[in-house]
């Protein structure tokens, strides 16, 4: 569950089958939009690129950190600009995700059909 609307969640979904591709990884939709908030917004829409620890250490050492963190800021921008959305998107290293978020929920992007956003319409005929 998050507190993305059904549309929006297509869209992001969508937007994040190419970094699935290019990466071989799963990106995730995590933190505040993941939590129920009463009638607040969230600010931001928080995606996580995790690579393991050894991709993640050739990635950096191929581009540094700043490479990383600029990286992180153009797919945002990429992500932003085909959902609307104000995406924080961040490239990050396994072990230090699981240790600094471990436990919390993580929903992956880029792997849904059309079915899935279905919305809270029922499909299907209606009754005579």
């Amino acid at each position: 569950m998050s507190t993305l609307s059904p549309r929006q969640m297509f869209l992001l979904d969508i937007a994040c089958a190419p970094l699935r591709e290019a990466f071989g990884e799963t990106p995730y939709l995590v933190g505040t939009t993941m939590e129920p908030r009463g009638d607040r917004a969230p600010r931001d829409v928080d995606v996580r690129l995790i690579l393991d620890d050894k991709r993640h250490a050739k990635l950096t050492k191929a581009i540094g950190s700043d490479g990383i963190s600029f990286l992180g800021l153009a797919v945002g921008q990429y992500l932003a600009s085909l959902t609307g959305l104000p995406i924080d998107f961040q490239i990050q290293q396994q072990t230090a995700a699981n240790d600094h978020h471990g436990g919390k929920r993580r929903n992956p992007l880029g792997l849904r059909s059309l079915a899935n956003f279905s919305g809270d319409a029922p499909i299907g005929k209606a009754k005579p």
